[in-house]
This record gives C-alpha cells, sequence and structure tokens, in this order.
C-alpha cells in the first residue's frame, strides 16, 4: 500500500484552498458587476482562481502515481515560507495597494524559490508589477487596490 505523496498532499491542499476562495468570489460584497460592464472586482480573479484549481488537480493526480518519498527539510521550509509571503502579500494588498506590495513580492520570492540572479530578479520585480499595473488600469480598466501614501497608484 502507498500512502499519499509530497506532491499530492500540497496540490490537494491548494485545490482546497482554490475551491473556498472561488466560493468567495461570489458574496454579496463583490457583486459590482451591473456598475462595471460585467468586469467587477473579481473578473480577473476567478479566471486565475479556476486556471489554478484545474493545475492543482493535475498536480494532485500526478502526485498519486509518485511512490510516497520522504520531504527534504529545505523543501518544507521553503514551501512554508512561500505560503507565508503569499499569505502576507494578500494581507498587505489591502493595506498598501497594488503596486507596493506586488513588487516587493515579486522581488522576494525568486530568492525563497532558489534563483539566485539579483539582476534578473529586480528588473523583474520592477517590470512587471508596473506593466500588469498598466494593463489593468489603462487597458482593461479594471481598477486594482490603490496605495493610501501615493493616489496615482
Amino acid at each position: 500500500m502507498t500512502g499519499a505523496s509530497w506532491a499530492s498532499v500540497i496540490g490537494g491542499l491548494i485545490f482546497l484552498t482554490t475551491a473556498f476562495l472561488i466560493h468567495h468570489t461570489f458574496a454579496d460584497a463583490y457583486q459590482t458587476s451591473i456598475l462595471t460592464a460585467g468586469r467587477g472586482p473579481v473578473f480577473f480573479p476567478r479566471i486565475l482562481l479556476a486556471a489554478m484549481a484545474g493545475l492543482s488537480l493535475l498536480v494532485f493526480i500526478e502526485g498519486l502515481r509518485e511512490r510516497t518519498a520522504r520531504p527534504v527539510p529545505r523543501e518544507i521550509l521553503a514551501a512554508t515560507v512561500a505560503i507565508v509571503l503569499t499569505g502576507g502579500y494578500i494581507l498587505s494588498i489591502s493595506a498598501a495597494g497594488f503596486l507596493i506590495p506586488t513588487v516587493i513580492f515579486t522581488f522576494l520570492m525568486p530568492f525563497v524559490l532558489g534563483y539566485r540572479n539579483l539582476l534578473v530578479v529586480l528588473s523583474i520585480a520592477i517590470i512587471y508589477p508596473l506593466a500588469i499595473w498598466y494593463i489593468f488600469e489603462k487597458v482593461f480598466l479594471i481598477i486594482l487596490p490603490s496605495s493610501p501614501w501615493f493616489e496615482l497608484f
């Protein structure tokens, strides 16, 4: 008898979390789509959450096919730090807006996952959030949370 692999456990947890978040996007607080031509504040997050749910199911199924292996302590630490960092990022968006926490998160996450090229990480941490902000705010006309410190963002 084989036990659940590390990948299947993580995939299952991510799927359950994603399913909860998808369900949460249907709360009354988010039902402003009539005022925003069908693109309310959960328009794009629902797309991302659906993709994440599908991919996490694939990870779960693939993890069931693997032999049970003990996770390396460094992997557990990296996964824990990534989860805490992601939670902090999500919580900080409401307090500091989209742009500042996204720059910080995009800068720190590659180091947690083991990527160490500082020039590449710094470039992506600056360009990616600005590009996403511009595309959402100016092209799709989807309002992202703004920083109370910098009203231009």
